[in-house]
């Protein structure tokens, strides 16, 4: 069948390889032009742009796809409400491929955040050098909030010249930039939080393949606290299925 796979991570484009190599037709949706390339390195067909509901519906029609797979990121929540809206106005099936959740102990240099403006009140009483592992859209809230007027910041994002021209004008030094594609392992983690003498880290609970367990790992080693946002709640419980069972339910349900 035709399935119009909406993708941008590891997990994403993996699942549209299975897919494709069960004998589905796939075209894979990314944000950027070099997630875009990253699918055609595993020989998929790829688009990339962001979508509002209008060219996500034009694209579903002028295509003729059997179903929409959304397999973006756990926190792009406002992309999940949209394709999952288009669909039920189309009458299309929509799947939600979540990957799978952290399971993180309880520890005491561990925090939890439900958004960012908890975040930047726990992170701001952690200390002054705070790195942000959390992607460049919610930079805007962190830089215009008045608990973080006397601490330093630091983000690690996409070395793409769109998201570094964002760093810069939100007034971004080069020397607060890392600009880096992950995921990355625990030891380099480690060097950077040291060469940057970092007091807090800042990371989103992105799963098992997001690199949140390296983080933790690294700032439990050098004792240094961790905030961490937690992920929105999936209304479907497909974070608990394997990529084999929810293939399995898709086919028998489309």
């Amino acid at each position: 069948m035709k399935l119009l796979v909406l993708a941008g991570t590891e997990d994403g484009r993996d699942l549209a390889d299975i897919l494709k190599q069960r004998g589905h037709e796939i075209l894979v949706s990314t944000l950027t032009a070099y997630g875009a390339e990253l699918v055609q390195e595993h020989g998929l067909q790829a688009r990339s742009g962001a979508m509002d509901a209008e060219s996500l519906t034009d694209l579903l029609k002028a295509n003729s796809f059997a179903a929409l797979v959304d397999a973006t990121h756990p926190y792009a929540v406002q992309v999940k409400e949209m394709a999952k809206k288009v669909c039920t106005d189309l009458g299309l099936p929509y799947l939600r491929w979540e990957r799978s959740a952290l399971e993180v102990d309880d520890h005491p240099l561990i925090h939890w955040a439900e958004d960012i403006p908890a975040a930047v009140q726990i992170a701001s009483k952690l200390g002054k050098n705070i790195l942000l592992t959390t992607g460049s859209n919610g930079l805007p809230d962190w830089v215009s909030h008045p608990s973080l007027k006397d601490k330093f910041l630091y983000v690690r994002v996409l070395p793409t010249s769109q998201v570094l021209a964002r760093c810069e004008l939100l007034g971004f030094k080069p020397n607060q930039i890392v600009a880096a594609q992950g995921p990355f392992s625990q030891e380099w983690d480690e060097a950077m939080f040291k060469q940057l003498k970092i007091d807090v880290v800042v990371a989103k609970e992105s799963g098992k393949v997001g690199g949140t367990h390296e983080k933790i790992q690294a700032c439990l080693n050098l004792n240094l606290p961790l905030v961490l946002l937690k992920r929105p709640v999936p209304e479907m419980a497909s974070d608990s299925q394997t990529l084999t069972q929810f293939i399995k339910h898709m086919e028998e349900l489309i």
